[in-house]
């Protein structure tokens, strides 16, 4: 989707291109990764490092985090790798991107996550994580309609260069000009 710039013909897009869906795959795989390696391996330091013994307790937290690191990196890079491709299913089966594709995403991450706890279990799961990502999706929709409020976008902004030096007005700035925020 684009709008179309007031100073030029050409059209800017309002938001990233979504990407193609083999290579999203392989993103959010390394991005499970990391987020799963390093910021719970920080958790697991940081528990290991207050209850290890004393004189120990640097050793103790290097301990828990060498156990720990590859067993959580590769629950999250799992997590993550189903979260996209049932969000890219969504989108190729729907044809558009929207909030549904996510919260379904999520919802089917979460109870596949579950799924050795029972049906019970990854229904419940699922339906918990629909509730959050729609909850954050909703927020998102709120923090974006609050960035598009149109007493902004005709507010009147003094230059204080002189007109060929404008950023503002593309190089013609006679004072007070109507700039979209």
């Amino acid at each position: 989707m684009t709008h179309p710039d007031p100073g030029s013909r050409e059209e800017t897009p309002l938001a990233p291109a979504r990407t193609p869906f083999p290579d999203c795959i392989a993103t959010d795989a390394g991005l499970g990764f990391i987020l799963g390696g390093a910021g719970r391996s920080v958790f697991h330091f940081l528990k290991a490092l207050r209850s290890s013994p004393s004189g120990r307790r640097l050793a103790g937290g290097v301990q828990a985090v060498r156990t720990n690191a590859p067993r959580l990196a590769g629950t999250w890079t799992g997590l993550l790798v189903a979260f996209s491709a049932v969000d890219s299913a969504m989108y190729s089966a729907r044809g558009k991107d929207d909030p549904w594709n996510h919260i379904v995403a999520f919802a089917c991450m979460r109870g596949l996550h579950r799924r050795r706890k029972g049906l019970k279990a990854a229904v419940r799961s699922a339906f918990v994580g629909a509730v959050f990502w729609g909850l954050v999706e909703v927020s998102m929709i709120a923090m974006d309609a609050d960035g598009a409020d149109p007493h902004r976008k005709n507010l009147k902004i003094r230059c204080p260069l002189p007109a060929t030096r404008c950023l503002l007005g593309r190089g013609s700035c006679p004072g007070e000009v109507n700039h979209p925020m």
